[in-house]
């Protein structure tokens, strides 16, 4: 009776060692599976700069009718993409990283698209820059600051990274404009990446926050004796002023 005993007791020790064995290597296949949707996210958004070829493309007559219409057409069909997904259509599976909030939601991709299609279609271009910039480099810089260091250095960082491209795209402009455009469009960016709403991505507020602050300072300019500020600026012509 007591090697029974003793017997059940060892199976149970055994079962639970193999037991908290199976957990740990779930748990490990989780974290790297974590890891990769982490990472493809990350490059995910470093490939939005990509639409910035946009304003290098010649001005050819059928290269601004492409220039005019695959933008939309892109984000239209991401739409319908998410709405197919959101009623159930389209399982959520096949979108790799998803996040777990974003399975009853719009996904951040179609928030992303929908505003690098604003800034291309009726911002200049000394603001749409650097407003996707944000969101494509910025935004993951941003997102690793804060896994790797948590959300002490988020801030500082975070408002430096995003200054830096203003500063760069205004670099012709008066000293103390560039400073003032740097400032408040590195804030803009800011708030935008850490502002947080169920219903409205940061992928979307990050770009737009600050195009619609810049854009304000753009639009009193003339007004403060500056002229008109794409004068001074380097700009290559886009086609939406054509249209």
């Amino acid at each position: 009776m007591v090697k029974v005993k003793e017997k059940i007791v060892e199976d149970t020790k055994k079962t639970i060692k193999n037991t908290k064995k199976k957990i740990l290597d779930t748990h490990k296949k989780i974290n790297a599976l974590e890891y990769d949707a982490h990472w493809y996210r990350r490059v995910f958004h470093a490939f939005g700069a990509s639409f910035l070829v946009y304003y290098l493309l010649p001005n050819e007559a059928w290269i601004n009718t492409l220039k005019f219409w695959v933008p939309p057409i892109i984000v239209i069909f991401s739409i319908a993409i998410e709405i197919l997904r959101i009623k159930g259509f389209v399982s959520s599976d096949h979108f790799f990283g998803l996040r777990m909030y974003e399975q009853k939601r719009v996904g951040s991709y179609v928030f992303f698209a929908v505003a690098i299609l604003l800034l291309l279609r009726f911002f200049p271009q000394p603001i749409a820059i650097p407003c996707i910039l944000c969101a494509c480099l910025g935004d993951p810089l941003i997102g690793e600051i804060r896994f790797r260091r948590g959300m002490k250095y988020v801030y500082v960082l975070g408002f430096l990274i995003c200054m830096g491209f203003f500063l760069i795209a205004w670099y012709k402009a008066d000293p103390i404009l560039i400073l003032t455009v740097g400032i408040v469009g590195g804030l803009g960016a800011i708030i935008g990446e850490t502002k947080k709403f169920w219903w409205l991505d940061d992928d979307f507020m990050i770009q737009m926050v600050p195009a619609l602050l810049v854009g304000i300072i753009w639009i009193v300019l003339p007004y403060l004796g500056y002229g008109d500020p794409g004068s001074s600026l380097d700009i290559i012509n886009s086609v939406v002023w054509q249209w």
